[in-house]
């Protein structure tokens, strides 16, 4: 393994802010050329030091590795005008010569920030596209990737200087140019955003301010400032020591910063060319292929933010603050070992609407049951029967969603199952891994909720015998009081003979306003289609989202891209031994005695 050994500083930064841990480097590398090798939509590079660059963006988690990998290559297939200028071309050194977009050759320190220097004005919006500069510096922050620890390690700070910038600029910003933007930088790229800095603002600036902030997460939000005219201001965040002489500092001219960029350019020229063979094949993409439309639908991501707001309370200038909150109890709770992932605990926060003491309990809850009902846990991902399990398509997540906010949509069909050579409790625990990864990654699930298609055919005695009262509860308290996703309806087809015994009880069990939510269709699929939409469901019920192999092929490769974060979370649950006053038991949860609360949906 051929890497380049990092200076003092730059090592420590690696290991304190990255959890960089020389001894797993290669064994982390080998993992991700491993995976590379069974994605065969992505045509990508294998040089130690590039996938290093990608693993230490994503602080050594394997699994955002994948993600960002993934997507980093999936831009250039989906969003080409990123890339639309090549270092090859006359017009790449006809941009240089407008110094619109540097990268300073200068550090302060061996472990700073490298500083990019951004100067919309210089270019004439009648001529040249915000694209055709933004493209000129991806190429700068390609060949940095491979050749620099510290924008690796350190990050990126942005200087965005507004002098000479008129509205023609202004309009090039459209929320499409903004998505696509943010998506490349915020998400792509493996490279931490260490800050924002704005100087001589121009009348009219804070409209595309404010929308640019609303594009950010809560972290990059707080590193957008504004100094406008204030240089002395600026100089306490980036060091003049690094500034080009235009702008009061000791880092040499513009002239003599774009001469370096291009000798650098041309040096690096069969690396460029070599690298432009990269990218993706969407039609070879396991699954659903990838879009424009999926990646940067700009509706979806607004209908979600404001749907979180209206239904969940949510206000994106005190999630931050939430957060910590959580993250301050958890570490006073002695029984408890739980995930601190921002993205994890937000979909608990989300799924209690922002109450903090409910929050509390259902994170408690949940972990509390990985000792307390182990049963709902214990067919691994990485066991011998799980593949077999999720191929039975006895429970099935929809890829698809009607629109961006529209409801997950789950189909049990639990009479496609042999009850003498599988028992529906070990379906259930393979499923608990697809619903760990839908909370982590998927808003929509998160703050829309899921409905579920109840398919009744096929299902038998020995099918009704292992959901045992006990097992009921169990699987009840889970998905209802646990899991932090809403439930918003259960629709049933295909119903047996017995089922309108089977369905007042169940109705008993509910409020007025769940019982509301509950439909029977039976065969009527043209009433369910007005609830559900046709075009999502699999081809086997009329739809056009794909076949149940498909889908579930779709949800075993989704659980191998996440290997090493589930067996990651194995280690996460509670020691009641440990809990502060009486330990929870088996029975405190789950007693037999009485009937079951009612069932709450939301």
């Amino acid at each position: 393994m051929s890497l380049r050994q990092l200076c003092p500083e730059l090592a420590e930064k690696a290991k304190l802010e990255l959890n960089e841990d020389p001894k797993t480097i290669e064994g982390d590398i080998q993992h991700i050329k491993d995976w590379l090798a069974k994605q065969p939509h992505l045509k990508v590079r294998t040089d130690d030091q590039w996938l290093l660059a990608f693993i230490r963006g994503c602080k050594h988690s394997l699994e955002r590795t994948k993600e960002k990998l993934d997507l980093f290559y999936t831009l250039r297939t989906v969003a080409p005008e990123i890339y639309k200028v090549k270092h090859n071309e006359p017009l790449f050194n006809t941009i240089m010569d407008l110094g619109s977009y540097l990268i300073l050759p200068k550090l302060e320190k061996p472990d700073s920030p490298r500083i990019a220097l951004i100067r919309p004005g210089m270019y004439n919006p009648d001529k040249f596209s915000f694209f055709d500069i933004f493209s000129c510096g991806a190429v700068f922050q390609n060949i940095l990737m491979y050749e620099d620890d510290a924008i690796v390690i350190s990050g990126l700070t942005t200087l965005i200087d507004l002098e000479s910038v008129t509205m023609g600029h202004l309009l090039q910003l459209t929320p499409s140019v903004m998505k696509k933007m943010v998506v490349y930088t915020q998400d792509a790229l493996p490279i931490r955003m260490k800050g924002v800095h704005y100087i001589n603002t121009p009348p009219g600036f804070e409209t595309v301010f404010n929308a640019i902030k609303s594009l950010l997460n809560e972290k990059n939000r707080n590193r957008l400032y504004v100094h406008n005219k204030n240089y002395n201001e600026l100089y306490k965040h980036i060091s003049q020591e690094v500034l080009p002489a235009e702008y009061g500092g000791k880092g040499g001219s513009i002239q003599e910063i774009k001469g370096y960029w291009k000798n650098k350019i041309d040096a690096c020229s069969s690396y460029l060319e070599e690298d432009l063979k990269n990218g993706t094949d969407e039609s070879k993409r396991p699954g659903k292929p990838n879009t424009s439309e999926n990646l940067f639908g700009l509706e979806g991501s607004f209908q979600l933010a404001k749907k979180a707001q209206e239904e969940l309370n949510e206000d994106p200038k005190n999630i931050q603050r939430d957060l910590q909150y959580i993250k301050d109890w958890l570490s006073k709770q002695p029984h408890l070992k739980a995930r601190l992932d921002d993205q994890w605990l937000v979909a608990f926060l989300r799924g209690c609407k922002y109450s903090l003491e409910r929050t509390k309990e259902k994170i408690d809850l949940y972990y509390s049951m990985r000792s307390l009902a182990p049963e709902l846990f214990r067919v691994k991902a990485t066991d011998s029967v799980f593949d077999e399990l999720i191929s039975l398509g006895t429970y099935l997540i929809l890829p698809k969603t009607a629109t961006p906010d529209s409801p997950r949509i789950i189909i049990i069909r639990a009479g496609c199952y042999d009850p003498a050579k599988y028992n529906f409790i070990d379906i259930f625990s393979a499923t608990a891994h697809i619903q760990k990864i839908l909370i982590f990654e998927d808003d929509a699930i998160v703050v829309s909720g899921f409905k579920t298609i109840m398919d009744m055919e096929g299902i038998t005695l020995a099918h009704l015998l292992q959901i045992t009262p006990s097992v009921m509860k169990k699987m009840a308290v889970l998905s209802q009081d646990a899991w932090p996703l809403r439930m918003k309806g259960a629709h049933y087809i295909n119903t047996p003979s017995w089922f309108d015994n089977f369905f007042n009880m169940v109705k008993n069990l509910l409020n007025e306003k769940n019982r509301q939510r509950l439909y029977v269709h039976n065969k009527n699929f043209e009433e369910l289609y007005k609830h559900i939409p046709q075009e999502i469901l699999p081809n086997e019920y009329g739809g056009n989202g794909g076949n149940i192999k498909e889908i579930s092929e779709y949800w075993k490769a989704k659980v191998q891209e996440y290997s090493s974060w589930l067996e990651d979370d194995l280690k996460y649950g509670s020691d009641e031994s440990k809990r502060v006053g009486n330990p929870r038991t088996a029975e405190t949860l789950f007693g037999v005695e009485g009937s079951f609360r009612q069932l709450e949906f939301d």
